[in-house]
This record gives structure tokens, sequence and C-alpha cells, in this order.
């Protein structure tokens, strides 16, 4: 029976793939759903590379066909490079050697994400659910620990309490909810610091490697850099390190962008002829993650419970299936599950998958060279691909995932651990000063 005392059935704070994609599923079930993002679509946002994963959510939402005719950057594998190698020089992976059970398609997509945001809130809005934009949700409300709604804002003053049944989180590294609660905790073992912007004339790039993403490891801990093909000859590029060495290091950005390019052979060869065609964008401080996301009337999606560090792309995976799950709680709610229940199965599910993701990046940080030595490995190689695809949070790939993940952790303390192995992360190259 439909409560016409409340504006929804759900309010979803905030339109990016988390928010439109549950707003989507819900509202192709009659569901009344409101969405409310504080920005105007198209916004610019990182975390242009797809995983072959996300296809599968896509298909679900009635979107792909929308990525195919818009004509974004396929993606058919990915390659890295060491920086002492040759330029030229690199390990591949190619998304059709092992290909991921049940995806519709044999690659993925890299994408503008101003673009791909903008056309999946409209998306949500043509299956059925209430879009404002330029509406920022301000807190939510209350009664009794539970959460009935929020109030919301507009430039010009207006302000309203608006009432849902359940209000979802989905405000991305603004963390409304999270922050309003005093859930959200930064990662003590990740302070990185990205810079990045578009370029063109990046090049050349191998034949037969044009629609690779590159990954250029850097020669110092905790430094890479990523080489994005999107569309019309436009690069995403940019490099990731400690926070501390930006710091330490006086320069400017487009100096310090320059020195870390340079670290590298391969990616100092590709960008020797790039033009810069987007200002700088720099993010810091990102990788953070909640006690809890999900409780009485309320449940986070996406980046609004945990941010991992973006090396395995696998941002808007967690936000497509954090999404796809929470319709999965929602319904089972109203088909007579316990809140409770379905709200802590919710929990689980997803919170296990994000840990995968944050095991594989310390593994990638803490020893680079481990996970080319997998890669190349017979025995390991189509595990760990598979592992790096996606969707790390149905119980049959999660236990794969943490197989290959202890088996690499078993390697590291046996191996990586001594002084004299090439495994271990300054084995890459000189490290800065302390």
């Amino acid at each position: 029976m439909v409560d016409r005392t409340l504006d929804a059935d759900v309010i979803i704070l905030g339109g990016g793939p988390a928010g439109s994609g549950l707003a989507t599923l819900l509202a192709k079930d009659g569901r009344r759903v409101l969405i409310l993002e504080k920005d105007i679509h198209p916004r610019h946002h990182v975390g242009e590379a797809l995983t072959p994963s996300t296809t599968v959510v896509f298909d679900k939402l009635g979107f792909l066909e929308t990525m195919e005719a818009e004509g974004f950057a396929r993606k058919a594998g990915v390659g890295w490079t060491a920086p002492k190698s040759p330029a030229g020089k690199f390990f591949a992976v190619r998304t059709s050697d092992f290909p991921l059970p049940g995806a519709p398609r044999p690659y993925s997509f890299n994408v503008e994400r101003s673009a791909l945001d903008a056309l999946l809130l409209k998306h949500a809005h043509l299956s059925g659910a209430r879009v404002l934009q330029g509406v920022n949700a301000r807190r939510v409300l209350f009664e009794n620990d539970r959460a009935v709604g929020v109030r919301a804002s507009i430039t010009d003053g207006w302000e309203r309490d608006l009432r849902a049944s359940v209000v979802v989180d989905a405000t991305g590294r603004r963390c409304l909810l999270a922050n309003q609660l005093g859930l959200r905790k930064r990662d003590p073992d990740f302070n990185q610091f990205s810079l990045y912007s578009w370029f063109r004339n990046v090049g050349p790039v191998p034949e037969g490697y044009e629609d690779f993403l590159f990954l250029h490891f850097l020669g110092r801990e905790r430094a890479w850099g990523w080489q994005i093909p999107l569309r019309n000859g436009v690069f995403s590029i940019g490099v990731i390190t400690d926070k501390r060495d930006f710091r330490r290091s006086g320069r400017s950005y487009g100096e310090f962008f320059e020195e870390l390019v340079g670290s590298s052979r391969s990616f100092n060869h590709v960008m020797k002829g790039a033009e810069q065609i987007k200002p700088w964008w720099v993010e810091g401080d990102y990788s953070y993650t909640t006690n809890q996301f999900a409780g009485k009337g309320w449940l986070l999606v996406g980046d609004a419970f945990r941010f991992v560090d973006p090396i395995f792309s696998s941002g808007v995976d967690v936000a497509l299936y954090s999404a796809l799950f929470a319709h999965e709680a929602l319904t089972k709610m109203w088909n007579g599950q316990t809140e409770e229940e379905a709200f802590d199965a919710y929990q689980s599910r997803v919170g296990e998958g994000v840990e995968v993701w944050y095991q594989l990046t310390d593994l990638s940080y803490r020893m680079p060279l481990l996970f080319t030595l997998f890669i190349v490995s017979r025995k390991y190689r189509a595990q760990l691909v598979r592992v790096l695809q996606g969707n790390p949070y149905l119980p049959e790939t999660q236990a794969k995932a943490k197989e290959i993940i202890e088996q690499m952790w078993t390697f590291y303390d046996k191996t990586a651990r001594r002084d004299n192995s090439v495994l271990r992360p300054s084995a890459l190259g000189p490290q800065p000063a302390a």
C-alpha cells in the first residue's frame, strides 16, 4: 500500500552511478523514487576506466546499448610497465583471453565520466525516477533513531523537508550521512595524492594495443601513472603518489607531474609530444572507510561508504554492485523479510567484496612486481585476471579472490621481506628522502 504522506518510497542522495543505478532498478519495479543531486549534470568526475564486470550491471539496467551507441572507447585489456624497462617493453593482459562468466561483452569501456554520469541520470529519469538537480541534501532527518527523510535546499534559500520510507546516501566522497553520524574514518595506510589532466598526441601506442589502458610504475613506493584512451584521440593521463612526496618537492603541479613521468622510460616516451588540453585536476586524502553502512531506514552505496585507491579501477564496480545489492535488500524487505536481516545481509556482502579490492590494492603497493610474477605464471594467471575483472561480491568469486590473495600474502611473507629481494618496493628504484 502506498503511503501518500511520503514524498517517495526511497529518497536517493546523489545522482552518480550508484544513485542512478539504484533509482533505475527501483523505478522499473514501480517504486516511487526521488533523486536529489546537488550539481547540474554534466559535471567532472575522475574514474574513467571501467572493469569488465560493470557491463553485467549496465545490461541489467537496460543501459548497455546506450553506451555502445555513444561510442565510448572500448577497453580490450591492460598493460603495465616497469620504470627501468626500455621504452615500449611491457606486460599485458587481454580481457577476451579470460572472458568473465556471464558478461555480455568481451571488453569493457573507458568513459568520460561527465558524459557517462549524465546519461545514467537521464536513464534513471526515463525509467520513472524523479530527478531534482541543483538541490543540496543538507542533512538526513531522524525520528526515534530511524531515518525518515532529508532536509534539502537550493541556492536561492528555498529549504524543505522531504520524507521517505528509506533514505539512501549516494553522495560519493562527500559521505553526507557517514559524516553526519561520525562513521567515516580516513585510511591510515593510504595518504595518496593524485594529479591528472587530458592530453592529445600521446604515443606512440604499440600496434595492436591501441585500446589498452596502460599503468606505469614510477620507481618509488606507492607511485604509479595511468594512460587511458578516451574518444576522439584524447587520453586521460595522471600520476598517483604519497601526498608527502608532493609537499616535499616544492614544485608546481606541472613540474611535479613531469618529474614523475620522467622516472619511467616508457611513460616519458609516450608523453614527449603530448599536448595538455584541460587544467590540472587534483585529488587527495581520498581513501577511507565507514564503521557501518546500513541502519534503520538508511543505506550507503558506492563511495558514500568506502573508497579504495583507484589502481584497479574499482570505483564504478563498487558503485554499480552496491546499487544492485541495495535493490535486492530493499526488495526482500518489501516482500516480508525484516529490514534488519535484509540490510545486514547487504552490508556483509558488499563490505566483504570491497575488502577484496582493498587487499588487492594493499598487495599491489607492497610488492608491485609480485603481480607481474603471478600474472605471467601459468598456475595463477587465469585466476588473478578473473579476480581483477571485478564483482568480488558473490560467494564463488569472493572465495577465488580470497584464495589467491592468501597465496600472494604467503609468497610475500616468505620472499619479499628479505632485504635482498627484488620484489620489495624499493627494488623499483631510488626512494624519496624521509
